[in-house]
């Protein structure tokens, strides 16, 4: 029974095998090449091609990791700078705050002098660009978006406060501005750059928007390029609104994130990849400041050193 099975080949051992003899007979003449080779086509599945929205602030040779940039660039092609302070070295605390025009608040557990720089307020004006913004609605899986005709043209103004910059122990020396640096980013830290921390607070940047200019979305956006999962995302912003979000910059990796108490708050510790660049950034926001504290060491001591600040 089993031997009398065996000498019996199935029905598609059959059509398999008149398949090859059709293929053989084909291929002998040139006529025949040309339809095997049709054949062949219609059996292969299309690669799919990845989808990538090109937001200036994102991409590109100027590229930065700064929210604000990346939804300047969503709304219009260019922009105009309206208002661009320097930076300012301070010597000590009470001179940062004078010159922010808020409170600086440092965190006691460093008993190193930090150094402090004063970043200045920006202003830049944009006029909206509907077609760009349809695109990349699309692009990004929002279709649907409505856009009123009034957008077209309409005036976009978004402007930052200044900032206080506080940085502590031996700190990766800034990478020139170049195209090749801005593809690879920053080179691997070293084993000196563990006791690099550096706290940067500011006011919520503020903005004079159109009506029908959905900011949020464009946020969410911003917040998917920048590395964040659909989750992600909707976890940063139960935490953050628009304007915090628009004074921040993000990591140029992300592996993790954990919603954690901090200061007296909720905040959001970000854990990146540690390849190049920083190993985490801590962000949250109290009594109208957003905070972030960015490190070179173990994130397991990012809350313990928010919490020392003063």
């Amino acid at each position: 029974m089993t031997d009398k099975f065996r000498a019996r080949p199935s029905g598609w051992i059959w059509i398999c095998l008149a398949l090859v003899a059709l293929v053989v007979f084909l291929s002998a003449t040139t006529p025949g090449r040309g339809t095997a080779l049709t054949f062949f086509q219609s059996l292969r599945i299309a690669k799919p091609q990845p989808v990538t929205v090109n937001v200036p602030g994102f991409s590109g040779p100027a590229a930065t990791r700064r929210l604000q940039d990346a939804v300047s660039g969503m709304i219009a092609d260019s922009v105009r700078v309206m208002l661009d302070e320097p930076d300012q070295s301070v010597p000590n605390p009470a001179a940062a705050s004078h010159l922010a025009g808020f409170g600086a608040r440092l965190p006691e557990a460093r008993r190193d002098p930090p150094t402090l720089i004063v970043l200045g307020a920006h202003a830049v004006a944009m006029s909206v660009n509907p077609s760009q913004l349809r695109t990349i609605f699309a692009e990004s899986g929002r279709p649907n978006v409505d856009l009123p005709p009034s957008l077209n043209g309409a005036s976009v103004t978004i402007k930052t406060p200044p900032a206080i910059r506080a940085q502590y122990g031996h700190c990766p020396v800034p990478v020139a501005n170049t195209l090749q640096n801005q593809i690879q980013g920053p080179p691997p830290p070293s084993t000196d750059n563990g006791d690099c921390v550096v706290l940067v607070e500011s006011p919520p940047a503020s903005a004079d928007v159109p009506s029908g200019l959905d900011m949020t979305q464009l946020v969410t956006i911003g917040l998917e390029l920048s590395g964040m999962s659909p989750n992600q995302t909707q976890a940063f912003q139960r935490l953050f609104d628009w304007p915090s979000a628009l004074s921040l910059s993000m990591p140029r990796f992300m592996r993790s994130y954990d919603s954690v108490s901090v200061d007296g708050v909720r905040g959001m510790l970000l854990n990146t990849a540690g390849r190049r660049g920083p190993t985490y950034e801590l962000i949250w926001t109290k009594n109208a400041i957003v905070y972030s504290l960015t490190g070179y060491g173990s994130s397991a001591d990012a809350v313990p050193l928010a919490n020392s600040t003063n």
